[in-house]
């Protein structure tokens, strides 16, 4: 029997095909062996360079290098790609950048010193040390490279969809069931496929009350994926796995781009409404299985966090509920934020023995059941004024944050729609207006 520490450990560092799914690629960290979904190539990229350690080119030289295929571009056809070229120092306009007779592919191929004479400075106790691990030259660009613990050499992740095929090619094949005996730290599908899992059912709730349809709107999209993932981005810093307290914080109001989502909306450069709403939601979507032993405290803790968590959630809604002056609103919520940050730090480690995470069908339904059990929310799924709608969902340290844009969509509405200049308006001239005959804004 393979114990799951001893499993987490065993596959450190490697990244892993589900050959029972549709090949569905996860990376394990070396830092908390946790495993983390790769999904498409820009997010597979993108969580590479988040997972990365800066490292100086002196120690970068002493890893190996493993080539991989490329279809980026390759000036002087030595058969390493420009960007490539440039991350090792080679001249990406010569075969040969050293003079020495030999070219660069076969030098970096057969371990030579491709900028010099002799062997390439490898120290192989340095390349053991590093397997599994992702580096950023702190001194170049902050090109990204992976150490394949399969052979201990680095791999170039040049473009995001090169770097994802490089990191399915270096795969190692897993079956579910010891899968799940890694704990995972990301969710198993795209956020994208949750937003529009999210979309069916708002309509689908507008369709049984003989509402229109909802129009998806790609622009309104951005703007509510950009403020769920500033919320998110507040949230990391006082949530966490496997910790016995964390308080995740949601709120309407915004630090970039204006505070109202009509605001946001303008800063867009999106003017064409005359009404519009916004919904935004919280959810776990794990559930943790600890171990503890009676009167190590760890309990009692967490008992004790669910209340406090209730208690400064209802404190901040109410005191934002009752001020009307918008910058004190703001100042609320900064000293909210280091409160529960200055807390969280205060948290103690529990020992996760399991985590099961919700599907994303799940998810999406109880964030449209939550939005529909709320009378505000539900008074904006349901309002048939609006005709267009854009969802966007990020995702933090096992929560999901969901925020719902609508509109009605009007030629009349912000300042620099059509017929709408006038003075003064500016940025609340989303309320209704009709242009009169001289295309003025009334």
């Amino acid at each position: 029997m393979v114990l799951a520490e001893d499993l987490s450990q065993k596959l450190s560092g490697y990244i892993l095909l589900q050959v029972e799914q549709n090949g569905e690629a996860w990376y394990v960290s070396p830092e908390d062996r946790m495993r983390y979904f790769l999904g498409r190539p820009a997010d597979a990229f993108d969580l590479m360079r988040r997972q990365g350690l800066g490292i100086t080119n002196v120690n970068l030289e002493k890893i190996p290098i493993g080539i991989r295929g490329t279809e980026e571009t390759d000036t002087d056809g030595d058969g390493l790609g420009d960007s490539f070229e440039e991350a090792i120092g080679t001249d990406k306009y010569k075969k040969d950048s050293d003079s020495d007779g030999f070219d660069d592919l076969h030098e970096v191929q057969n371990g030579y010193n491709f900028l010099g004479e002799g062997a390439a400075p490898i120290d192989m106790e340095f390349s053991k040390n590093a397997i599994g691990k992702i580096f950023l030259q702190v001194e170049n660009k902050g090109e990204a490279w992976y150490v394949n613990p399969r052979d201990n050499k680095r791999y170039f992740l040049g473009r995001p969809a090169d770097a994802f095929q490089i990191m399915r090619d270096l795969g190692l094949g897993i079956s579910n069931f010891d899968l799940d005996e890694i704990s995972a730290v990301t969710p198993s599908f795209l956020l994208s496929d949750l937003e529009k899992d999210i979309y069916s059912l708002i309509n689908e709730e507008r369709r049984k009350r003989g509402l229109q349809f909802l129009k998806w709107n790609n622009d309104l999209a951005v703007t509510a994926r950009r403020h769920s993932n500033n919320l998110s981005l507040e949230n990391s810093k006082f949530t966490g796995f496997g910790v016995s307290c964390d308080y995740p914080l949601i709120h309407h109001e915004g630090f970039y781009g204006g505070i109202y989502n009509s605001e946001r909306l303008a800063s867009d450069g999106i003017y064409y409404f005359s009404k519009t709403g916004e919904n935004i939601a919280l959810l776990s979507g794990v559930a943790h299985k600890i171990s503890f032993w009676e009167g190590n405290g760890i309990k009692e803790k967490i008992e004790e966090c669910q209340i406090t968590r209730s208690a400064w959630d209802q404190e901040i809604k109410d005191a934002i509920h009752e001020t009307e002056d918008e910058a004190q609103k703001i100042e609320m919520l900064k000293k909210e934020i280091e409160k529960r940050k200055n807390e969280f730090q205060k948290s103690v480690m529990v020992n996760i023995v399991e985590s099961v995470w919700l599907t994303r069908e799940s998810l999406a339904m109880k964030t449209v059941d939550g939005w529909m059990n709320s009378d505000g929310h539900r008074k904006n799924i349901l309002e048939g004024d609006f005709d267009e709608t854009g969802i966007g969902v990020s995702y933090i340290n096992g929560y999901f944050i969901s925020t719902q844009i609508f509109i009605k969509r009007a030629d009349c509405g912000f300042k620099n729609g059509v017929c709408c200049e006038k003075e003064g308006y500016y940025p609340y001239c989303y309320i209704p207006l009709e242009c009169n005959q001289k295309d003025i804004c009334l």
